[in-house]
């Protein structure tokens, strides 16, 4: 039995593993290599999108303005943040700073542009609207609503979010986003529309794509979506459930945006402890982001490892899209378990997932923060029983004593 199986039947037979460590689980299994070996492959490149570019207000483009009152005749566009905000991952009160999306839908007697609520594209029998955006400069955070001819969104089930009671119902969108700027687009990865049906036919929710690196310059967002899907419950009985309906087609979106600079802040923190060190925590009213240093672990990569690899994973007989020196560039720097677990000043657990090269993000779903406790572990068993603690507080809360005794690196971060 290999250590991960021993660590997986030890953690399935706890009853009282909160859904937190499953998410991390998937997490991990997700960015497993297709081998089993003692050493998984590091330095993996997790795409997202950097953001720039300058926001325009012309006739005969799209505009963007902040005035609620523009979409009041159309329900829901202009409205969908404050319809969905509190029922999908990373809620918030996004309807108190997001822009609305319009675009020009001809001129009035004297030549001003008229501004038609939300950005529209139909194709395939289904009309997607944009309708507001905000970005923290980390992430853009998009609504948009669906609406589909065939109807049938009233069998889309409901899946739980973060670590509570509610749920939220999702849309699988396919296609690829990037910047102005940005000379390679990236193809959307589990990057879906999360929010709630309305109707047979309309569902609304809001899409969240994340940057790379933190931007201050306004941008503009191209999304080009090639495919909308969803799941039903009335196909529970299929051989394959997940995307029940999709729809091929072609959606694309050149959307303007300005970031919060005003709400949004980063705190150094340069905490160090065995190895690892946590550098620093981005704070915006939506998400919170700590960045940690793990230490890595180099070791020689020989071409026959490589070529028993990719031998097993092809069966011998197709190409297996990474070279040797790729692969051994990968494989040849590993690195040790780690997690973060980030809570507000009354240990109320921010539910987070790693999002790769150290890096951890976690939503605030609403909760006040007025300082963080972030705590680094290197041992999964030290973790869990951390996660676990708060099960045993009337308040959820959790045990921060402990954590602070467990972790590698504890470090409380006053918020301003």
């Amino acid at each position: 039995m290999t250590r991960l199986e021993d660590m997986m039947n030890k953690i399935g037979s706890d009853n009282k593993v909160p859904n937190r460590i499953w998410e991390k689980l998937d997490y991990a299994l997700d960015t497993l290599p297709d081998h089993e070996k003692d050493h998984a492959p590091g330095n993996k490149t997790f795409k997202y999108a950097a953001a720039a570019a300058a926001l325009t207000m012309a006739a005969g483009i799209t505009l963007c303005y902040s005035n609620p009152a523009l979409a009041a005749k159309i329900p829901f566009i202009g409205k969908i943040f404050e319809e969905v905000e509190h029922e999908i991952p990373f809620s918030g009160d996004y309807s108190e700073k997001a822009g609305i999306l319009a675009e020009t839908a001809g001129k009035d007697e004297d030549g001003n542009p008229i501004a038609a609520p939300g950005i529209e594209v139909s194709d395939g029998g289904i009309t997607v609207t944009a309708s507001e955006i905000y970005c923290d400069g980390l992430s853009v955070f998009l609504t948009a609503q669906i609406e589909a001819e065939q109807g049938g969104l009233l069998n889309i089930p409901g899946h739980y979010i973060g670590d509570g009671d509610g749920t939220a119902a999702m849309m699988y969108l396919r296609g690829e986003w990037n910047l102005s700027e940005d000379s390679e687009p990236n193809a959307l990865s589990n990057d879906n529309l999360e929010g709630k049906v309305i109707d047979d036919h309309t569902f609304v929710g809001m899409l969240k794509l994340n940057l790379p690196d933190y931007k201050s310059e306004n941008g503009e967002l191209s999304l080009r979506l090639s495919s909308i899907g969803w799941d039903d419950t009335t196909m529970a009985d299929a051989e394959d459930i997940s995307e029940s309906h999709r729809i091929d087609g072609q959606w694309d979106f050149d959307i303007p945006f300005s970031i919060d600079t005003e709400s949004v802040k980063e705190y150094p923190v340069n905490k160090e402890g065995n190895g690892y060190t946590l550098k620093k925590v981005f704070v915006s009213p939506y998400q919170v982001v700590s960045y940690v240093d793990v230490p890595s672990v180099k070791r020689e990569v020989t071409r026959e490892e490589y070529e028993e690899v990719m031998a097993e994973k092809t069966g011998g007989t197709e190409d297996p899209g990474i070279s040797y020196e790729e692969y051994a560039m990968q494989a040849g720097q590993t690195y040790p378990f780690w997690s973060t677990v980030i809570c507000n000043q009354d240990g109320q657990l921010l539910f987070s997932n790693p999002a790769g090269n150290g890096k951890t993000v976690a939503a605030v779903d609403g909760k006040k923060i007025s300082a963080l406790h972030i705590f680094v572990f290197d041992d999964m068993d030290a973790d869990l029983e951390i996660e676990k603690s708060r099960l045993d507080n009337e308040n959820g809360a959790v045990d921060l004593a402990k954590a602070r005794e467990k972790a590698v690196i504890a470090a409380e971060v006053p918020i301003d």
